[in-house]
C-alpha cells in the first residue's frame, strides 16, 4: 500500500517523523578509509523528483542491510540521521547526508507503487574524450575489458600509491586505460580479474579524463561495475 512521504529536499536536520521514498542509484562495495579502519558503504538515493542525498551505514548495521537496500529497487525509508555534509565531501547535490543504521526504518515498495525511474546514463564514445580533458566535467562510459595488468605503485605528491591499469575498448575497437586507485583494486578490479576470460563488459560513471597518458582514464569520484553482473554493482565513491 502507497505510504505518505515527502520530498528529499524537504528533509533537515530539525525535519520529524518523516518518510522517504527514494531508489537506490548508486551502492558502493564496504571499505576502510585510508586514516581510519572504520568501515562504511556509502550509497546513492534519488527521489521521484530527481533530489539526491548521500547515504552512508557504518561497521556491522553493513551487514545488516547487505540483502536490503539493493540497485535499482525502490525503498520507503525512515528514522535515518540526517547531517550537513562538507562541499568537499558531497557525492550527491545535498547540503545533507543520511546515516542509515540498525534503528532505520527500510520497506521495500511493491512493483505496483514504484514511480521512480531507473536513472539513464549519458555514455560517452571513446573517441570523444578529447572534448573533456583536463576539465571538472564527469562522463560516463561504457567497454570490454580485454587485459588487466599487474597492480603497481607510482610516485604521487601524497606519497606511493597502487594503481591497477584495465585495457579497454569500445564498439568503434578504440584502447584506453582506465586507471584505478588503491582500494579499487582490492574490490572492483578483483571482481573484474575473476571474470577477465569472458571479456567482461563493465559501465563507469562519474569520471574525469586527464592527459597525463593519452589512453589513460583518472578514476575519481566515480561508480563502476561490471555489466556482465548488473546485480553485483562493483564501484567505488
Amino acid at each position: 500500500m502507497s505510504r505518505q512521504h515527502i520530498p528529499l529536499k524537504d528533509i533537515t536536520i530539525s525535519t520529524k517523523g518523516w518518510t522517504a521514498k527514494v531508489i537506490v542509484e548508486a551502492k558502493g562495495m564496504p571499505r576502510s578509509s585510508q586514516r581510519s579502519p572504520v568501515k562504511y558503504q556509502r550509497m546513492i538515493l534519488r527521489d521521484s523528483e530527481g533530489t539526491k542525498v548521500q547515504a552512508t551505514i557504518f561497521e556491522s548495521d553493513i551487514d545488516k542491510f547487505s540483502d536490503v537496500l539493493t540497485l535499482y529497487k525502490t525503498y520507503y525509508i525512515s528514522n535515518a540521521i540526517v547531517k550537513t555534509i562538507l562541499p568537499q565531501h558531497r557525492i550527491a547535490k545535498n547540503d545533507y547526508q543520511w546515516h542509515i543504521n540498525s534503528k532505520t526504518v527500510v520497506e521495500e515498495v511493491t512493483e505496483e507503487y514504484s514511480s521512480i525511474s531507473v536513472p539513464p546514463y549519458n555514455f560517452v564514445s571513446f573517441s570523444e574524450f578529447s572534448k573533456y580533458i583536463n576539465s571538472d566535467a564527469y562522463v560516463d562510459i561504457i567497454g570490454v575489458v580485454i587485459h588487466a595488468y599487474s597492480p603497481r605503485e607510482i610516485p604521487t605528491v601524497n606519497g606511493p600509491q597502487r594503481i591497477q591499469e584495465l585495457l579497454l575498448v569500445d564498439q568503434e575497437l578504440i584502447p584506453k586505460i582506465l586507471t584505478m586507485w588503491d582500494q579499487f583494486i582490492e574490490n572492483e578490479c578483483a571482481a573484474i580479474v575473476k571474470n577477465i576470460k569472458t571479456k567482461p563488459i563493465i559501465a563507469a560513471y562519474r569520471i574525469r579524463i586527464v592527459s597525463f597518458n593519452a589512453n589513460n582514464i583518472l578514476v575519481t569520484d566515480k561508480n563502476i561495475y561490471p555489466a556482465f553482473q548488473s546485480k553485483v554493482l562493483v564501484y567505488g565513491m
